[in-house]
């Protein structure tokens, strides 16, 4: 999936950078001929696979000269859902108001739950922009995942599994069309549904693979999200993830047996330490993923990003549980708007810090070699994790 994923990657870029003086119908063409020689010489792996690799990367070609030369075309009933999706957004935001939401408190909670970032002032977005926070207002895979975890808790899902995973992704599906599809969203969505699919199956999968799978449906689907930041920015952050978080925080968090069993002091604070360092991980590699596309689109990097990460992420997950249960009638307008006070606050003094901001900017081949550089580098880490934990095993 990994391989494939790539050739098409390559395909589409080729597609949109290389003007090629072939026709759409010619390429379908060459298509069908290279699906045909690698069926027909299956038997030689190695040959069929060349031929089929072609294939994937003609076959990105095809779907972003296509995507570039049809016209739009509109879905029945999908604008009157999309616009009657929004009349209930409207409502919801005037829930908000209803309750006693108001200011600077209303704009962050609706652009966290709802995706209306309209009404944000331009200071509140240089804060969460300058502190590394900017991620917090897009909604993206963090908000999906939260919404996942809050479901999965509340629901059945040991009695009833077929009925809580249908509920689940219908639930996730609605908040999918009520945002109005945002790629991060559906990347997000297609993501999770793979996965409750799988976990249905009992099939034994990765999470890379379910990422690739998601990354190529959504690509076959649309071709251009290729070229949007926002779609760049979600995949390398989560590929940061799933590649770096696990070795390092294996590496962080290693201990030797215990020959006795640890008090119960011990283990509290074995939890509390293994919360806080995999708050961290997870933050470090998600920014370590992005960090080459935020120096090449925005010419910024923000330097105290593990520790506003530290501060946004558990505050994210209060505002959302919060705001859910104020939408649904319970008074929780206090604690909510203590909560995203003290977040902006929190935020403001890290803008406010030296240094907070470093302007770096980067051309394409500069921000290619950057990651060349970052995966070489995290190799190396990782095969030096990998001889540390066989050490430590070894040792008496």
């Amino acid at each position: 999936m990994r391989s494939a994923l790539i050739m098409i990657v390559i395909g589409i870029a080729a597609g949109r950078l290389i003007d090629i003086p072939v026709s759409n119908a010619y390429i379908a063409y060459i298509l069908l001929a290279l699906l045909f020689l690698s069926a027909l010489l299956r038997r030689w792996g190695r040959v069929a696979s060349v031929f089929l690799m072609g294939a994937l990367i003609v076959l990105g070609v095809f779907l972003i000269r296509n995507s570039d030369s049809s016209p739009t075309s509109s879905v029945p009933y999908v604008e009157k859902i999309v616009a009657e999706m929004g009349k209930k957004r409207q409502l919801l935001t005037s829930k908000y108001v209803e309750e006693g939401l108001s200011g600077d408190t209303y704009d962050i909670v609706a652009a966290m739950t709802l995706g209306e970032k309209k009404g944000l002032s331009k200071e509140v977005r240089k804060t969460f922009s300058a502190s590394g926070g900017a991620h917090i207002l897009a909604l993206s895979g963090m908000h999906l995942g939260i919404l996942f975890m809050v479901l999965t808790y509340l629901l059945p899902t040991r009695r009833f599994p077929g009925l809580s995973v249908f509920v689940e992704l219908l639930a996730i599906w609605a908040f999918v069309l009520l945002i109005g599809f945002q790629p991060s969203l559906l990347r997000a969505a297609v993501m999770l549904t793979i996965y409750c699919i799988v976990r249905m199956l009992a099939r034994n999968t990765t999470s890379m693979d379910i990422l690739m799978c998601s990354a190529a449906l959504l690509l076959v689907v649309s071709p251009q999200w290729l070229f949007d930041v926002g779609f760049q920015m979600s995949f390398a952050a989560v590929t940061g993830i799933l590649l770096l978080y696990a070795p390092i925080f294996r590496f962080l968090t290693y201990r030797e047996k215990d020959s006795v069993p640890p008090s119960l002091k011990t283990i509290c604070w074995r939890i509390l330490y293994d919360g806080v360092v995999g708050l961290v991980v997870i933050s470090f590699t998600a920014q370590l993923g992005v960090a080459p596309l935020v120096a090449y689109y925005f010419g910024n990097f923000p330097t105290y990003f593990l520790l506003t990460n530290f501060i946004v992420t558990p505050a994210a997950f209060l505002i959302i549980v919060l705001a859910i249960g104020l939408l649904v009638g319970v008074p929780l307008l206090k604690p909510l708007t203590m909560v995203v006070h003290g977040m902006h606050t929190s935020l403001v003094w890290i803008k406010n810090l030296p240094y907070s901001n470093l302007e770096v900017r980067l051309s394409v081949w500069q921000t290619v070699l950057v990651y060349i550089i970052i995966i070489s580098l995290c190799y190396l880490v990782y095969l030096c994790i990998r001889r540390t934990d066989r050490f430590l095993r070894a040792m008496p």
